[in-house]
């Protein structure tokens, strides 16, 4: 691969349009990329930078994906449609952008295949960026509803990312743990194919911010302590855990969610007449720093079967915020190392909900030691969080890629696939 091209291109894919994903879009285009960021419009979850702005690079572009509908979260027949639906239109968005390398993450595996194949088709190189192990959440989730099914299920979609993953040129994966399942010791991907780059919050997007914030008067009752929440409430997430905290303690829980987890919650504020429990919609990518800042703790949990393939993000974005974090992970997970490396909250077992409250209480009780923890976590965060350092991780990535047994040119952006090859 010739990275010293005028202008290579890049196509990089989120279904989520998370903002650190399209962070380093951005910074690949200032380092000489013809980028294309491809993201969902209609998937609904907390959205980042993912629309143009006046101050992008001139070789930037965003582009949004859409299928004509917003997602169906519940309706497997349905969203099964959808995500067919958006694969096609991805594939073909993909095509027209021409690129030389396609870096795609957040996406059903469905997703993932027609976006390889078109590179396949194209010559394009793949980097299959692995946010979690779709094929374990998969058979853990349906395996709730039917043994059976989860089994069968679980098989089916094992099998299809383990080839998407064999095909791909490189695997980049958030976590040290998702390399013992998909390599030699697994599921048999050469560990030279494999890097390792740890996830990250746009430091840019989260300055620090006062705690008496226009923004939070407006919303939080700031004579109280208040707890938040913010982000995907998914069925690897137990509504309940907010529940129980606005039941046990003298504090103001917010929830900053949408769909069926706040739809939960909100019911049950209702039943429970539960004065101190707020359900709200997301924020904007503006607003997150103010609502961040606005708050005295902020909570993450996961559920012990989910905690082997997936890491919750937003632990990121709550130590930027310079907030203490009150978790409930498994110990295993790379979300309760980083808390604990960082020292920058308390962490609990999964359903030992007697030590979530206790450490909720510790938190909401201290000053000291929640200013402690924040500062901690603020600090690691501009420690590791530098966008021109994971850039370069990926470079290497991509230059790897490039030299391998199926080489490939990042095309420049006015050349087509045979100009390229």
């Amino acid at each position: 691969m010739n990275l010293h091209q005028k202008t290579p291109s890049l196509f990089f894919h989120d279904y989520g349009g998370h903002a650190f994903t399209a962070q380093l879009a951005r910074a690949m285009s200032r380092r000489g990329y013809a980028v294309t960021y491809a993201s969902s419009n209609e998937f609904g979850t907390p959205k980042g930078r993912v629309q143009g702005r006046e101050t992008d690079p001139e070789q930037f572009r965003a582009i949004g994906i859409s299928v004509g509908e917003r997602f169906d979260k519940q309706n497997l027949v349905k969203r099964q449609r959808q995500q067919a639906r958006y694969a096609t239109v991805a594939a073909e968005a993909m095509r027209r952008a021409r690129p030389g390398l396609v870096v795609s993450s957040n996406a059903p595996l469905e997703v993932q295949k027609r976006l390889l194949d078109a590179c396949n088709a194209t010559g394009a190189g793949f980097v299959f960026w692995m946010q979690d192990i779709h094929s374990e959440a998969i058979a853990r989730i349906l395996s709730r509803r039917s043994p059976t099914l989860g089994w069968l299920a679980g098989r089916y979609y094992e099998r299809l990312e383990k080839g998407l993953l064999a095909r791909s040129d490189a695997v980049v994966t958030i976590a040290d743990e998702f390399v013992d399942l998909v390599g030699a010791r697994g599921w048999g991907l050469d560990a030279d194919r494999i890097s390792v780059i740890e996830n990250w919050a746009p430091l840019e997007d989260l300055p620090p911010c006062r705690r008496d914030n226009d923004w939070a008067r407006r919303h939080f009752r700031l004579e109280r302590r208040n707890i938040v929440y913010s982000g995907t409430l998914a069925r690897k997430h137990d509504p309940e855990i907010l529940v129980r905290l606005a039941q046990e303690l003298d504090a103001d829980v917010h929830l900053f969610s949408e769909g069926a987890g706040a739809e939960h919650v909100e019911q049950r504020r209702k039943e429970l007449k539960l004065g101190n429990l707020f359900v709200r919609s997301w924020v904007t990518v503006d607003e997150l720093p103010l609502m961040l800042a606005g708050a005295d703790v902020l909570t993450a949990f996961i559920e012990k079967d989910a905690g082997a393939f997936s890491v919750p993000s937003k632990v990121l974005s709550y130590l930027s915020a310079g907030r203490p974090i009150l978790a409930s992970i498994p110990a295993g997970n790379l979300a309760t190392r980083t808390i604990r490396g960082a020292d920058a909250g308390l962490v609990s077992e999964p359903g030992d909900h007697e030590s979530m409250i206790e450490n909720a209480r510790r938190l909401i009780d201290n000053p000291a030691l929640r200013q402690r923890l924040g500062a901690n976590g603020r600090a690691y965060a501009e420690r590791t969080f530098d966008i021109e350092r994971i850039a370069g991780r990926f470079e290497e990535v991509f230059a790897r890629v490039g030299s391998g047994a199926r080489p490939f040119h990042l095309r420049t952006a006015d050349q087509t696939p045979d100009d390229a090859n």
